[in-house]
């Protein structure tokens, strides 16, 4: 049962709906588009809002069952919890970024990791939330916004440890670990806000102009 929990949370890590969604609504390959990646970023900036949010939040949920698998399959690891959880959700994110279901090339990471967050710390992970849509709102880089709502969710459990709320040694070392993973994946775009040159969200400018 392990062995096929494990092998679960890698398929449905790589169902690649963002390629199917383009491919069947569109009749375009997303990876063709934009910045070619396989996310909901790219199928917001190419296809609009409806694309990109049903992007979003099939990602999301994909990655938040494939976490909750060792709780729905009765799956004993011989693993606490919280290592079994973020077990079978860094296999689902592995399978986002590496699908098989789309030659490997897939987007990075960031809804997956936002799914497996929200099955295993919710409230710290709605606090990242808030951030991203700040940022995104301020500076209207969706990139940046990922980035910096992945730090903060290492921010966030110092803080708690400071106010003696809470401290999960296991909870922060993976943010940290997810930090560095979501920098790496989004090394271009740092490279591109750096030149100047990364896109902005079109529908966040949109949204100030209403409210002006």
């Amino acid at each position: 049962m392990f062995w096929l929990g494990i092998a679960l949370a890698y398929l449905l890590g790589s169902l690649p709906f963002s390629v199917w969604i383009s491919k069947y609504f569109y009749k375009t390959d997303i990876r063709t588009l934009g910045s070619g990646n396989a996310g909901s970023t790219n199928m917001y900036r190419n296809f609009g809002f409806k694309a990109g949010f049903a992007t979003q939040v099939l990602d999301i949920l994909k990655s938040l069952l494939a976490t909750l698998l060792p709780i729905i399959l009765e799956i004993d690891t011989n693993l606490p919890l919280t290592l079994s959880l973020l077990l079978f959700g860094g296999v689902s994110v592995l399978g986002h970024v590496y699908p098989v279901f789309a030659n490997f090339k897939g987007g990075k990471g960031v809804n997956s990791i936002l799914g497996m967050m929200l099955a295993i710390a919710p409230i710290y992970t709605l606090l990242c939330l808030l951030v991203f849509f700040i940022v995104l709102w301020i500076w209207e880089y969706v990139s940046l916004g990922s980035i910096l709502a992945t730090f903060s969710f290492v921010v966030f459990q110092l803080i708690a440890y400071l106010i003696n709320y809470s401290f999960d040694e296991i909870l922060f070392f993976v943010g940290l670990g997810l930090f560095l993973f979501i920098v790496f994946t989004h090394r271009e775009n740092i490279q591109r806000i750096r030149n100047g040159t990364e896109s902005k969200a079109s529908f966040i400018k949109k949204l100030k102009r209403n409210n002006e």
